[in-house]
Formats: C-alpha cells, structure tokens, sequence
C-alpha cells in the first residue's frame, strides 16, 4: 500500500511525459470546480487514468485550494479479509499501533478544519475492491458533505451520481508523439523521413494508441527497428506483442510488465460466462477508435448471438455479457443515434484469440465457421435488396463490417469445403462493386483468386459459381489493363466456337450469361466496338433468365455506356433514356446516378453538354462527402467529357478567350484529378483503351488552348497531390443549372481560393462543418454519418476553435462559396427535429 501525508501536500509524481488529454483535462478540471462529489475515471489498463488524475491536479489551483489524499490500492489483494481497513489506511495515515476505522477515516474529512472538509480523497485502481470501496465511497459522501472523491477504476463504481469520465485511447498525433518521445529516450530517436514516420503512426495504430502499449512498443526499438516491431504486430496466430516486456528493472507495476500482464489483469476480474464470451468475441476482426467509421469495425448484436450463443451461452444472456465486458473496459462501444455496437481492439482480440486457441482449437473452428456463414447470409441477403430503396443502407453496413467480411473470406481458404463459402462471399461483393465502393477491390481480389483456385479442383459450389467469380475478376484485369489476360479468362469458362469474334456478335452460341457479360465488356473497353450493345443486352436476358438481377443490372450498365461512347445518336440517347427511366422507377439512388452519368456522356456527345453538366452536377452534389467515391469519380469523368465539348463549342463560335482558358484549366484539373483517383482504386485508367480515348481527347482540346506547359502542369497539380480529395479539390462544385445561361457560362469555373481558417479543418471536420451550417443537430449528423454523438460534440468543438468562432452558429459565415450549393442542398434534406429517429439519409 502507499500512504501520502495527511495535508495532501504530495501528489504521485509523473516519471514520464504527459501527452495531449486537453478535452479530458478540461472536463474534469470543471468537474472538480463545479464540487462534484464523486468522479470516475473509467478505461483499460495502460489508458493513462491515474497519469490523468495526477495531471488534473498538479495543474491550475486545484493542488492549492485543495488537499489532496492518495490512496494507490493496486497492491492490495481482493480477497484478503483485511481489504476495507486495507483501503482505510491507504487513504490516509494513522498512528501504526491504532488499525484504521471507518470512524477515523470519516473524522479525518470531518474535523472542523475548512480546508480539510473541501479535500480531494484519490482512490486510484479500485476495479478489484469494487464492493469495499462502493460502500466507503458511499459512507463517506454521506457524512462529509464538501469530500470530492476522485476513482480511477476499469469499471465504474456504481453510486447513484457518480460522474464517469471515459479515458479514450490517445489521437493518432498524440500517439506518435509519444512514441518518437520513448524512441528518443532510448536513444533510437525517428528521423523526420516519411516512410520511417509512417511506420512508427502503424505501430501506434495496431497497439490501439495505448498510451502503456506504445511506451512497450519503443522498448522494443532497444533491440529490433520499427519495421521488425511492426512485423510483430499481425494481429493473427504470430502475433508477438504478448510477449512483450517493460523491460524496466524499476518504475513498472508488475500489472504493468507487458502487454499480457495488463490484459490478464482485468480478464482475471471477470465472471466465468464474461471470459467465455470474451474469447468467442476474438473470432471477428478487432476495431479501432476513430473517425473513419469504415475503420472502427463493430460487433451487432444479432451477429454475436448468431456466432457465440449456445447451451454454455444463451441468447437470452448475450447482451447483458456485452454490456458487462464493456463496463470491465476489456470491450468497446459504439453508439451512434439509433445503434450500438462492440469491438475487440487489437490486443485484447490477440489475447483472447490465443486463449480460445489453446483451450480448444476445435472450439475456435467451429465458431470461426460460424462467424464465416452469418456473414455469408448478410453479404448474399443484400443481393435482395440491391438496386432498391434500401441499397444504400445495405452498402452502409458492408463498408462498416467489412473487416469481418474480408476475415471471413480469408479465414476460410484453407478447407476447399470453407473455401466454397469465401468464394460465394467475395463473388457476390464484386458483384455489387462493393470492394471499389470501400476501395479494397486489390485486396478482395487475391482472396478471390485464391478461393477460386482451392475451390476449382474439387468441383465444390453452387453451379455456375466459379464462372460468375472468373468473369468478375476477368472485369477487374480490364479496369487494371490487363487485356492480354481476358482470352485466358474466356477459355476457363466455355469454348467459344472457331470464328466466334466480333463478327459473330449477333449469334448466341449458347455461352453462359457473364461470359457473354466478359466478352462484352472487352468488345466497348478494349476494342471500342458499338457490337458489344448487342452482346451486353444478350448477356442481361440470361442473368434476367437465372432471376440474376445484379448481373442484368451490371449487363444495363455498361450496354448504357457503350451506348453512349461509341454508339450513334439514336442508339445512344434512346438507351440511356430507357436506363434511366427504368432506374429512376426503381427507387435505388445507386441506379439512378450510374444512369444519369450514363446519359450525361452521351448528352455531352451528341449536342447538348450544357444539360449533361446539369446532370453531373446533381450527382456529384449527392455524392459530396459519401464514401462512395467510385461512382463519384466517373461522374467526374463524365463531367470532363461534357466540358471538352464545351470548350470545343467556345472554340468554334468565337466566345471570351478567358471563359475558354477557364474551361481549358478545369479539364486539366479534372482529368488530374479523376486519373488520380482511379489510381488509388488499382484502376489503370490510361491502359484501358475507351476510358483512355476519352482522357486523351479531353486533354487535347485542353492542351489547345492553354499549351502543353500550362496543360502539364495545371493537370499535374492534382496528380501529384493525391493526399488531397481529387475528387473536389480541384474543381469544386458546378454552378447549378439556374446559373448557366449559355455555353460559356457553364465552363466557368467557381473559385478556387480557400479560406484559410477553413483549410485547417480536417475532411470530417468539413462533412460536419456543412451539416451544421445546414442547421442538422449532431444527433442527425451522427446518424448520417454513422459515427457516435460523442465524435460528432467533439469535431464541432474543433471546428469552432480552429474556426475560432463563439458559437455553433457562427459556422455557415465560414463556408466557402463553392460549398454554398450544397449547404443548401443538405438543409432541404435536414430531418425534423420533431422526428427523432429520422437521422439517416432522404430519398
């Protein structure tokens, strides 16, 4: 036990820095001022509670005005039979010969003397001694009315007005920070190089920005570089982390040693059932705290239950072990304002996973398995619901599970039968173009591959199963460039009979619906040929025959597109027309806006560019802000087709020089831009023969008028700044359609100059910045952006400090003028505040 002198003149003093924690300081500096009677401070080992505590008061006057008792309780045992007078004597020094009473201890914040009766009683790590220190607290509060008692605990104390504050995990600047402080310390000191900065940012990630986690991670650079120590960090079956030691000979509690002894600390705590369902809970992906909600992975309910409910653990109980491992810190929520689900961070999934190994490997298949069918049924569900009012939600949900679906996949290519499984999983999402959606088509790819290879010798799966996958990645080898492999692809699906080619289009040689879909899509990509309308709507009457209306909408798609890039005016404006009307009936806001870029092209191609760009302004307005950048970035694609005809209708009749050079520099951008983007998406858009035509063309006409100086270096701006949005950054917002009267007016581009307060928003910051201009409440903009209120109060408050702005309202004075449209836009759709579940998105 440790014992501080009675006037509380002496606070535990920091043997290391104290990094970031403003928000939280702030808050219980306020707490503290405001008399509150008991506060506590609530999160895992190695969190940074009790440097968090001592920080709190050491700062301001609260040391001054206040004594302080400290009372450090992790020493003590939980089951000794002297805990409560343990605990007295902890608080506050007695005459060793007179054992500590409660009486005494009442006394000692009761004696008369004013400032003793405003004292601060710490009770730091209290989660093993919760019943003695729960009835202490509560005797004490009773009989000592100016006593603030300040917790430190994995759980909270449970007095009917208790104040918790979380202690979150560090922001990722605050955890490199950190990290380069220990490496320094060690005298392994970061270089200020980018590729070493960033390795050191992924360590502090895969150790869920534990403050205690770094400072083990930097002990690790004494013996290894930061490449070796994130080898370490796989999160699988080699993961080394807990194995980890301080390596301090002095100044680490044992609890404290590693990464295991934190962990095992607070797992030891729990019930037999809490442990049970903790090791069951490692076979889903584990989550991480942050804004990028398609980051933080998390655990529903129904999934749980479907994949850790049995006789040992009933459904019925499932919740109420969730809700327990989340007061016990060892499990994450996240609530945003109609949801809630759970996470594993990394290193709690890492020991759980292990114990769940070692006690049972069977066990850890069979749930495993489990876990890889509930998401199979998920995934294949939404095929039910694609293309219709509810695709949107369904896609919300992928991006957010897809970690676990991408672990499902993976988990499963060992077994050929589980393999069967994984390949239904990944078909279906290159299917819905979901991995381009979420931008891990690379990675879900290979998997594909790979399930398609293990299941391919068997003979195992549904029938037709591993043609659909062959066509699907013979369609991703196109957008990559990789034409010479699509006749490879062909020939593993069927034999096409001799002379079957181009010429023969218009004859069914009795192919399976995708590849005729394949075959179609290297005819308009590769070879430009309008033939492959015909093979496309034959390819859609099949997928429509095997009640396939994923495959006969991707067959639409692209027949729509062709179509439009290579069709003839008829062809072209009667197909998009009949797409569009069909999607637009179809209530899908995906449908509709591949529709509307399809008819922008071939508005734009055949007279009428200035309703095209009307019509990408609407989609790219819908689409502000959404992850959904794969369909974003081709309605910039087709924004810059319809602007080289424009220009090319500036040129020819003689308008303003500056108008032209206007729509000549917007090009450059855009096609900067859009190239950039596809490339982080692995598409090689200038080795895809149509799409690169098009670029070209658009560049030439460009090039024209501004020269090939200005041209390469107008484009190059948005090339080689791929940390920016490319998206947007360039060229934001189009005038709207009530602001082009003519020609030359719509190629105006608005201005480019950003506000300089606003430019140091971050990206989530300026989403929620538009919102609140908008007049959403946070509740609202929570929901639509799936994120927690918690996340949604603090990106307010930075955006009111670094706008420097007195109040919410303020926000809308520092919109840029680019972003007014969709303010406006965004405000029409606000939800009613009378309507609280009304947060998601407005059809």
């Amino acid at each position: 036990m440790s014992l501080v002198q009675a006037r509380g003149d002496v606070l535990p003093a920091s043997t290391s820095e104290f990094c970031g924690r403003e928000t939280e300081l702030d808050r219980l500096g306020a707490l503290l001022d405001s008399g509150a009677r008991l506060i506590t401070l609530v999160g895992p080992g190695g969190i940074g509670k009790t440097r968090l505590a001592a920080e709190a008061l050491c700062r301001g006057a609260h040391a001054r005005r206040r004594p302080v008792y400290w009372a450090r309780l992790a020493g003590l045992e939980a089951d000794s039979t002297a805990t409560a007078q343990d605990v007295m004597q902890s608080a506050v020094r007695t005459d060793l010969s007179s054992p500590p009473t409660r009486d005494a201890l009442v006394r000692t914040f009761t004696s008369g003397d004013r400032s003793t009766e405003r004292a601060v009683l710490v009770l730091d790590n209290c989660e093993h001694l919760l019943g003695v220190v729960a009835a202490m607290i509560a005797e004490l509060l009773e009989s000592a009315p100016g006593l603030t008692v300040l917790a430190t605990s994995r759980e909270p104390i449970g007095w009917a007005d208790e104040y918790i504050l979380p202690v979150p995990p560090l922001s990722p600047r605050q955890s490199l920070e950190l990290f380069r402080q220990r490496a320094e310390l060690i005298g392994r000191a970061i270089p200020d190089d980018r590729e070493a900065v960033a390795v050191a940012a992924r360590i502090c990630r895969r150790v869920d920005h534990n403050p205690l986690f770094i400072r083990l991670a930097a002990a690790r650079l004494r013996h290894q570089p930061p490449v070796m120590v994130l080898r370490e960090l796989t999160g699988d079956a080699d993961d080394k982390r807990l194995h980890w030691t301080h390596g301090a000979r002095a100044g680490a509690e044992q609890r404290h040693r590693g990464v295991y002894d934190v962990i095992a600390w607070s797992f030891a705590l729990c019930g037999a059932s809490e442990q049970l369902l903790l090791e069951r809970l490692s076979v889903f992906a584990a989550g991480y705290e942050t804004d990028d909600e398609s980051l933080r992975g998390g655990i529903e309910l129904d999934a749980a239950i479907a994949v850790c409910a049995d006789d040992a653990l009933p459904a019925s109980a499932i919740e109420h072990l969730l809700e327990r491992l989340t007061e016990q810190s060892l499990l994450s929520a996240h609530l945003t304002a109609t949801t809630v689900s759970w996470y594993l961070v990394e290193s709690v999934r890492v020991f759980a996973r292990e114990r769940l190994r070692r006690r049972d490997r069977a066990e850890f298949d069979r749930l495993a398995a489990r876990h890889r069918r509930y998401f199979r049924d998920k995934v294949v569900a939404g095929q039910a619901i694609w293309l219709g009012p509810q695709d949107q939600a369904w896609l919300a949900w992928a991006r957010s599970a897809w970690n676990d679906i991408v672990l499902g996949i993976e988990s499963g290519l060992a077994d050929p039968a589980e393999a069967v499984v994984a390949l239904e999983i990944a078909t279906v999402l290159l299917s819905m173009k979901v991995p381009y959606v979420k931008s891990g088509a690379g990675a879900l790819t290979r998997l594909t591959e790979r399930a398609l290879e293990a299941t391919r010798a068997t003979g195992l799966g549904p029938s037709g199963l591993a043609d659909l996958a062959t066509a699907l990645l013979g369609w991703i080898s196109l957008w990559q460039g990789r034409t010479d492999h699509i006749p490879q692809l062909l020939a593993d699906c069927a034999t096409l009979p001799p002379g079957a080619g181009p010429r023969y289009t218009d004859i069914d040689f009795g192919l399976p619906a995708p590849v005729e879909w394949l075959w179609g899509l290297e005819l308009m990509l590769v070879r430009g040929d309008p033939r492959a309308v015909t093979v496309l709507a034959r390819a859609r009457r099949k997928f429509a025959e095997q009640g396939d209306r994923i495959g006969a909408e991707r067959s639409d798609v692209f027949a729509a597109f062709c179509s439009a890039l290579v069709g003839d005016r008829r062809q072209a404006l009667e197909n998009t027309a009949r797409f569009l009307d069909r999607s637009v009936s179809s209530g899908s806001t995906l449908s509709r806006a591949w529709a509307e870029i399809a008819r922008a092209v071939a508005l734009a191609k055949h007279g009428s560019a200035t309703e095209a760009l009307t019509l990408t302004h609407g989609v790219l307005t819908r689409y502000r802000g959404e992850p959904d950048t794969w369909t974003a970035s081709w309605a910039v694609g087709a924004h810059i087709v319809a602007l080289a005809q424009v220009l090319v209708a500036q040129r020819a009749e003689g308008g303003d020089p500056a108008a032209a050079a206007d729509t000549a520099r917007e090009i450059a951008y855009l096609v900067g831009g859009f190239k950039t983007r596809q490339r982080s998406m692995g598409i090689s858009v200038d080795r895809v023969p149509l799409i690169a035509a098009e670029m070209r063309r658009a560049a030439e006409v460009s090039r024209a008028v501004l020269g090939d100086r200005a041209y390469a270096s107008a484009e190059r701006r948005t090339r080689l700044r791929p940390e920016l949005d490319a998206l947007w950054s360039p060229a934001p917002d189009p005038a709207p359609p009530a602001r082009r009267p003519d020609r030359q007016a719509a190629s105006r581009p608005v201005s480019r100059r950003p506000a300089t307060r606003w430019s140091d928003l971050s990206e989530a910051e300026r989403d929620v910045a538009v919102f609140a201009a908008a007049g959403w409440p946070n509740s609202a903009i929570a929901g639509r952006r799936r994120s927690s209120i918690r996340t949604v109060d603090a990106q307010v408050a930075a955006i009111r400090q670094k706008l420097m702005i007195a109040s919410r309202a303020d926000i809308a004075a520092h919109i840029p003028d680019e972003l007014a449209d969709r303010v406006r836009y965004e405000s029409e759709r606000r939800p009613s505040r009378s309507r609280k579940g009304r947060t998601g998105r407005a059809h």
